[in-house]
Parts: structure tokens; sequence; C-alpha cells
């Protein structure tokens, strides 16, 4: 048999959104703010679109392949989105359709035609199509490539909450040992790992769960510190880079900057929103001594010292904003 290659077919989605940061940034919780934006389609979240990518970056999957897979799986959660399959009826999810501010215009998809009336609406409108993606911008060359006009917006959370928030969840032992924890294991030799361990997972397995969560943050927060370094001009205006403290404090002003890159205007909702989401919430800040002194009983005074140092790097930098 003749050897068989992938091919390329006309894409659907040209103007896509990413919502992107490492694990427990507040992703979500953008994704609602975002949903008071015109011209914004409702958020989804599919693990394939942060997968895709990874297995590409270690050659695990042919890059043309990789790309045209991606294609398909944004082309196709974009069309189920646009009549209405697949709406996320979880009330508790921030993600719900029914916590969209525009939720009865958006379900009434389900009961509208599908096919070429879909798309000639989605033509029209010319929305964004937003995806929620996680620890992406280290992998994001794939996207560069599949699209032109994509618009990221990646969101930073200071490395104490982040460290905390990651304790609280267990994920120093759920990655490898919970099944409801849907990080992809990879392996050398006996070794699993996340991704972004390689190569360090011989030091990442000898440490406790404390010092293994720091060491996760810091080296997720080296690995996007290079990507952005190499990105060209034109590459970094693709990118929006927000703080979850700046959420906490001046959600406003916040809000004319997304304003400005996306060149959408907020609605009438984003008041409610913001009340919903009680925002701003200085007192957000009253539990980070606290924060700090859990995570130093049990971490190691190395690591604790190096989260320490990471986090007065990633204040000094926030504040000069």
């Amino acid at each position: 048999m003749k050897k068989i290659t992938v091919g390329n077919k006309k894409p659907l989605v040209e103007n896509l959104l990413l919502v992107e940061g490492i694990t427990r940034a507040g992703k979500f919780l953008l994704a609602n703010i975002l949903a008071g934006f015109k011209g914004i389609e409702p958020v989804q979240n599919f693990d394939s679109l942060e997968k895709i990518p990874v297995l590409a970056r270690f050659n695990l999957v042919d890059k043309k392949v990789a790309e045209e897979l991606l294609r398909c799986e944004v082309d196709m959660h974009c069309y189920e989105m646009l009549i209405g399959r697949n709406f996320n009826h979880r009330l508790s999810d921030k993600s719900s359709i029914f916590n969209h501010p525009r939720n009865k215009e958006y379900l009434k998809r389900c009961i509208l035609p599908d096919g070429v009336r879909a798309l000639a609406r989605f033509y029209k409108e010319n929305p964004y199509s937003f995806f929620i993606v996680h620890e992406m911008i280290p992998n994001i060359d794939i996207y560069f490539n599949l699209f032109p006009k994509i618009k990221i917006i990646s969101i930073q959370r200071s490395p104490v909450d982040l460290v905390f928030s990651w304790y609280k969840r267990g994920y120093g032992w759920r990655i490898q040992n919970d099944p409801r924890v849907w990080v992809m294991s990879f392996k050398k030799g006996k070794i699993f790992f996340p991704w972004y361990i390689f190569p360090h997972q011989k030091k990442y397995t000898s440490l406790s769960e404390m010092d293994r969560l720091i060491f996760s943050i810091q080296i997720l927060f080296n690995a996007y510190k290079k990507k952005y370094k190499s990105f060209s001009n034109l590459e970094k205006k693709k990118i929006l880079i927000v703080n979850y403290e700046d959420i906490m404090l001046q959600p406003v002003k916040l809000l004319g900057k997304i304003s400005s890159f996306l060149d959408k205007k907020p609605t009438s909702d984003m008041a409610n929103i913001l009340k919903r989401e009680h925002l701003p919430k200085p007192s957000y800040f009253d539990a980070e001594k606290d924060k700090i002194l859990e995570i130093k009983k049990h971490a190691s005074s190395e690591c604790f010292g190096a989260l320490m140092r990471l986090q007065k790097e990633y204040l000094l930098k926030r504040n000069k904003k």
C-alpha cells in the first residue's frame, strides 16, 4: 500500500480566543468576566486542546498530524457550540451555561436549524471562539502556526497562592495516583511525571509533597519566562498578560485593557457579573500570611527559600505594571 499523509481542510475557526495559565491561576473566573463582552462565544474546556500540543512538543506525534488534529478539534467543538450541543449544565461550575448572563439566548440554539444556517449565522456575527487551556504558553507554537488571528489572555497568579492551592488540592500526590486528575502522565524508565517536569523527573520524585509543588511552580514560571522572551514582537501583540491580583483589586481597570486588546465592548451585564463574583475583593489578600506559614511548615528550608525568592520577583514585576 502507498503511504498516506494527513491533508488540510478548510478551517471553520479563524478568530480563536484562548484563556490560559497555570492550573489554579483563575482562568474560569476570568472566563466568567469575559462573558460580559460582546462578540465572544461561551467558554469551552476540552483536554485535547492542551494535550495535543504537549504530545507534539515531545515528538510523540507527527507535527502535521498534531496540527490537523488540533484544527479539527477546535472546529468540531466550535460547531457543536453553534448548534447548542454539549453545553455544560452543571449548575455549580463556573463554566455552566446557566452562569452565562445570556444563557437563554444560547440555549435557543438547541432548537434552531443546524448545518448551513448555523454556519451562516456564525460567519455573519464573526465572534471569538473561546476556550480555556492550561500551561499552554510553553507549548503555544502550534497555535500560532494554525491560527494567525489568535488572541491569548494569559493569567498569572502569585507563586505562594498557586503552591497553597495545589497543596489543598493534593497535587503533590494525586497526579499519579488519582484517576480524577486529568494531567497526562509521562514515563522515563520507571519514573512517571507530568510533562513540565522533564528532564528533572528524578529530583521531582525524590522530594516531599510540598517540595514537589514548589519545584513544579518554579519550573513552570521559568518555562513561561523563557518562552515569552523567545516571542517576536508580532507574537507578543497576540498575548495579553493579566494578574489574578488585579482582578481582585481593580477589575474595572482590567476590563479596559481587555476591551482594547480584543476590540470588544462590555455589555450591560458586566456590572452584575462583577457583583456576582464579589469583585473587587481586597479581603482576598488577608490570608496571605497564613498561607505562607502553612507552606513553611511542610517545606524544606531550601525549597521554601526558593519560593520566597520567586514570590518577591513576581510581586516586583506586577507592581511595575
